[in-house]
């Protein structure tokens, strides 16, 4: 069936060419993509298709090439910025979009060249090297951010599109994803072309004419957004902004959180949608007018092409607008349109012109979804299915047109009634194996960017999406009455009111169906994090139990089995034990897991102000953690319960069942809240001191919680090795001593030792020398060892703490840094990493490695980090 449609096969190769070359997709997987390649060209040779072989040859060569020289460019920018991050520079480059946003401008430069100015040229080789590393670098795409201070009465205009403008500032560091299902901002920049980010303090220079067209398109954009913004209330503004001009700006993060759970964030992106809408809307009121084709699809083109510019220019909108323009090429050639080949060579165009929006989410998830959906047009029964479609549509068609002409026939709608029900129904089936089987193909998708697959989705676009028009009417309606003088004409005012009235409804049912939506049992399926290798698995076997012919008999058995064997393509709980040190910034987090056990000790952050909502709950999401059992507190700090207190507050899709605190939080007020929160989300709270413990078995059922005589347990004598007890996990406090109040909170943070079978490993919070001190002192009195294999070093290196002795005794092979870049604090300070390299600790830095992963069957254990 795609024998026919060669720009299929050029595209596919194109995909496949630029995949094999993307250095961030592990090598055994660029080796399948290769074979498939093979196996594909092999295929066309047999098929003796020697002209689409040459071509396809000769198209992935192409874009191999282009693929590979526009990724070298990129890098060397990248490498360019590393070179000049700290310094302070001149940035010269074309505006090509500006968008408001709260307290600066977002500007998109193009055609930029970087000048630090520190000294001057000279000729000699040496010198000419360092010279072009720090100055004239030339980058294709940057963002400039402006402080709005720094344009505006008595100082500089701000630059529009199709200027040049000179800037004083520098670069900002762009961080990228250290942890488990965190969003990769370099990533997302890659995808759009963008290499860097620079902070303006000064507008040096503003040169050039603004073009009329562009200056005029940012004129209009300002005006309708202040429009908005005094129409309507903040909420609905926001909404009405990202609908018709594409800025998020004015959407809250619970907001996007709300639209993303309940699986219509789509609608808050000028995307492929909206244009697809507004361009059928158009065309079809230019050719109600009597408007010829051509001159329609022309002003129509022309119209969709300035809202294209207007918004911002995304990969989906292109997507759309080039597959529309196609269509209005095919409608003038008498030509059909086969939308497969249009989105075929939709995806040529954009990889030809910007072979990176490979790494852009939007473009994938764009044109992903819709090859989904024209591929399941083209499974077996497709002759059937269109004739039983063509059938209803000339029964609706008919319908339609004897009612505009003939009213009277109304009296004959029982007998037309009669023809379109059987005729709805005999197509029904088909609809729903369709939806069942595209959203079914949806599911790896779901899984890789938001882990989750809200299960009423399908039900809320079908009632929400048909909604949209009479926002963009109502709106339209709204705004263009605001311009008016209606002060003195009661129906403009009665008219402007009702508008506003009716949009702000349909905003709270868009709202209201959300919620109930979330509300209703099932509404989230946790799916986490696919790996790629399951991916690649599940779409093998949904192809070929669902697109190649089979015997009628065979498939309701087939696709029950498929159905059931879906959760063998999600990440599973981990037999063994896995200790995840997350890169939370200034603060600590771990993350236990062996079976269906999950165990948190911290985790908080001070440096990173979103950490629960960006790194904390999505690092969950992708690991399928709905539970956890227990969370361990080891003191009140901030970088230390941040994320814990909200996910008690705020995060009812993950539940917690027992909350441990130190002893001295019987009596510390500074843990009410957590005690109360604790207490309103159900969870049991209990108070750790020397002497407490918990034991796990090997499936992570928890045998025991109590205060035990350390020397009479056999696997806490000062030998280790074959009297080392099984694979029960071991998790036992050293320190505080008793519940004495304790004012400062680093002096009473909880020590713990975790031990499974021969691997040990040592929790001490933020604890003082002083208080290492005693839980070596502890340890003596109850004959256990403190010798362990790796110490999570107290207090992120600093000097107050991990005194040499204390290094001596506890003899460890790693030591675990847990800190933030660049901190206020100077952790880790320089007399610790001496101790460390003194006593022979191989150092392990969140800051430098992202998230470290521990695993360990009791017997061995392995370090990575996976984001590293």
């Amino acid at each position: 069936m795609f024998l026919s449609r060669p720009l299929f096969f050029l595209a596919l190769f194109a995909l496949l060419g630029e995949l094999i070359l993307t250095p961030e997709i592990p090598f055994a997987y660029r080796f399948l993509f290769l074979f498939f390649l093979l196996f594909l060209s092999l295929f066309l040779f047999r098929k003796k298709k020697n002209r689409l072989f040459f071509c396809s040859i000769l198209c992935l060569t192409l874009f191999m090439l282009n693929f590979y020289s526009v990724n070298h460019r990129y890098r060397t920018e990248r490498e360019s910025i590393g070179y000049i991050l700290p310094l302070q520079a001149v940035l010269r480059g074309k505006v090509m979009y500006v968008e408001e946003q709260e307290k600066k401008w977002k500007l998109l430069l193009s055609s930029c060249i970087v000048d630090t100015a520190l000294e001057k040229k000279n000729f000699s080789l040496k010198n000419e090297e360092k010279y072009q590393k720090r100055n004239d670098l030339h980058f294709q795409k940057l963002i400039l951010y402006l402080p709005k201070e720094s344009t505006g009465e008595g100082s500089m205009p701000l630059p529009l599109p199709g200027q040049i403008c000179s800037v004083k500032g520098h670069f900002l560091e762009l961080s990228p994803a250290t942890n488990e299902g965190e969003f990769s901002l370099p990533s997302y920049y890659k995808g759009e072309g963008i290499s860097g980010v620079f902070q303006a303090k000064t507008i040096g220079l503003v040169r050039g004419e603004s073009s009329p067209f562009a200056k005029e398109l940012f004129t209009l954009k300002q005006s309708l957004g202040n429009r908005i913004d005094a129409l309507f209330s903040e909420e609905t503004a926001g909404f009405l902004k990202s609908l018709f001009l594409g800025e998020r700006s004015g959407i809250t993060l619970s907001e996007k959180s709300l639209y993303q759970s309940a699986g219509i964030s789509h609608i808050l992106a000028i995307s492929g949608l909206h244009l697809s809408l507004l361009g059928g809307f158009f065309y079809r009121l230019l050719r109600k007018i009597k408007l010829s084709s051509l001159l329609s699809s022309l002003i129509t083109s022309f119209f969709l092409f300035s809202y294209f510019l207007f918004t911002g220019s995304s990969h989906s909108a292109f997507r759309a607008l080039f597959m529309l323009f196609l269509r209005f090429a095919a409608i003038q050639l008498g030509k059909g349109k086969d939308l497969l080949s249009q989105l075929s060579f939709a995806l040529l165009f954009l990889l030809w012109l910007n072979p990176l929006s490979l790494y852009s989410i939007g473009m994938q998830c764009s044109f992903f979804t819709l090859f989904v959906f024209f591929l399941l047009e083209e499974r077996p029964g497709k002759a059937v299915r269109k004739k039983k479609e063509k059938a209803l549509s000339k029964i609706c068609k008919k319908l339609a047109l004897g009612f505009s002409k003939h009213p009277s026939l109304l009296l004959k709608f029982p007998a037309y009634l009669s023809k379109l029900i059987p005729c709805l129904l005999s197509t029904l089936p088909h609809r729903l194996q369709g939806s069942f089987l595209f959203y079914l193909a949806l599911l790896p998708l779901f899984s890789l960017t938001q882990f989750s697959f809200p299960l009423y989705a399908p039900l809320l676009n079908m009632l929400l999406l048909p909604l949209l028009p009479f926002f963009f009417l109502l709106g339209a309606v709204s705004i263009f009455l605001s311009y008016l003088p209606e002060q003195n004409f009661l129906l403009l005012r009665l008219l402007s009111f009702s508008s506003r009235f009716l949009l702000n409804l349909l905003f709270q049912i868009f709202h209201l169906f959300m919620k109930k939506s979330l509300a209703l049992p099932f509404s989230q399926i946790l799916l986490g994090k696919m790996q790629a290798l399951s991916v690649m698995f599940y779409f093998l076997f949904l192809y070929l139990l669902f697109f190649f012919p089979k015997a009628k008999s065979l498939s309701l058995l087939l696709s029950l089995g498929f159905l059931l064997s879906l959760p063998l393509y999600l990440p599973r709980p981990p037999k063994e034990l896995e200790i995840a040190a997350l890169d939370v910034g200034q603060g600590d987090g771990f993350v236990l897991r062996k079976g269906d056990l999950v165990f948190t000790i911290d985790n908080g952050s001070t440096s990173k102000n979103l950490f629960p909502e960006q790194i904390f709950f999505p690092y969950c999401k992708a690991k399928r953690i709905q539970h956890i059992d227990y969370a361990l507190l080891t003191h009140c700090d901030r970088d230390h319960i941040s994320g814990i207190q909200a996910l008690l507050e705020k995060n009812p899709s993950i539940s917690l069942s027992h909350l441990i605190l130190p002893a001295s939080a019987l009596q510390d007020h500074r843990y009410d809240l957590l005690k109360r929160l604790a207490y309103n989300h159900g969870a049991d709270v209990s108070y750790w001191q020397k002497g407490d413990e918990l034991v796990f078995s090997e499936q992570g059922i928890c045998l025991s919680a109590k205060k035990t005589a350390w020397a009479e347990n056999p696997s806490t004598s000062k030998k280790r090795g074959p009297d080392t007890k099984g694979h029960q996990l071991h998790i036992r406090c050293f320190y505080p001593n008793d519940s004495t109040y304790i004012e400062e909170a680093n002096a009473h943070s909880i020590g713990c030792l975790l031990e499974y079978g021969h691997f040990r490993m040592l929790f001490t919070g933020d604890m003082p020398k002083e208080s290492e001190e005693a839980l070596l002192e502890n340890c003596r009195e109850t004959e256990a060892s403190p010798i362990v294999d790796v110490l999570k070093l107290a207090h992120h290196g600093s000097k107050t703490s991990s005194c040499p002795s204390f290094l001596s005794e506890t003899r460890a092979k790693f030591a675990l840094f847990s800190y933030g870049k660049k901190n206020r604090y100077g952790h880790p300070h320089k007399s610790t990493v001496e101790n460390c390299k003194k006593y022979r600790l191989f150092p392990l830095e969140t800051a430098k490695l992202g998230e470290i992963l521990i695993k360990t069957n009791g017997e061995q254990f392995e370090i990575t980090a996976p984001q590293a």
